[in-house]
């Protein structure tokens, strides 16, 4: 089933750098909906314990009003290609796997290193698109069956779902390794 999902959010830094509350999650998932979005991926800078922290929150208080996954954003420097710094997005699954996207790629460097199993590679990202050369993200993409990303890579509330990819989340699932 294809649904909308924006997979690259910062929601920490979103709702104000607090710890996730009741009330937080509810903004959230307010947000979500008025956007007319299914659901997110929670991709705070090397801090994966707010998004499982979140989706609890979001389980136990808010069922089936979003579909919310566990993530952070890291930096990532290939080892064969140091100076090649990009960040990267991994989203936490059931049963031990992960889902992997090269975030804006281009960004450090105009350079884009596949030396790390990834499954997706972000093609629109609102902040990035003037270093993102789309023809090139193609290649790779089809080079390496990659998942073509839209994604808002929110800092703000109000940019939560502004661009967001429809995906199969079955394809999301069988595309993920273990971590």
């Amino acid at each position: 089933m294809k649904v909308k999902m924006d997979l690259h959010t910062h929601i920490w830094e979103s709702t104000g750098c607090v710890p996730p509350s009741v009330d937080v999650v509810e903004q959230v998932i307010s947000q979500i909906e008025a956007m007319g979005i299914d659901g997110i991926g929670i991709t705070d800078h090397h801090n994966k314990e707010y998004g499982f922290a979140f989706k609890e929150i979001a389980d136990a208080h808010f069922p089936g009003r979003a579909i919310i996954i566990p993530g952070w954003e890291i930096n990532v420097r290939p080892p064969s290609s140091p100076f090649d710094e990009y960040h990267m997005g991994e989203l936490f699954l059931p049963g031990g796997k992960v889902f992997r996207s090269y975030n804006h790629p281009g960004y450090y460097t105009p350079n884009i290193i596949m030396d790390v199993e990834i499954q997706a590679i972000e093609i629109a990202n609102p902040g990035h698109n003037w270093h993102i050369r789309k023809a090139q993200v193609e290649d790779i993409a089809r080079e390496h069956g990659l998942l073509l990303l839209s994604v808002s890579d929110a800092h703000t509330l109000d940019k939560v779902g502004t661009s967001y990819t429809e995906v199969d989340l079955d394809d999301i699932y069988s595309r993920a390794v273990p971590a």
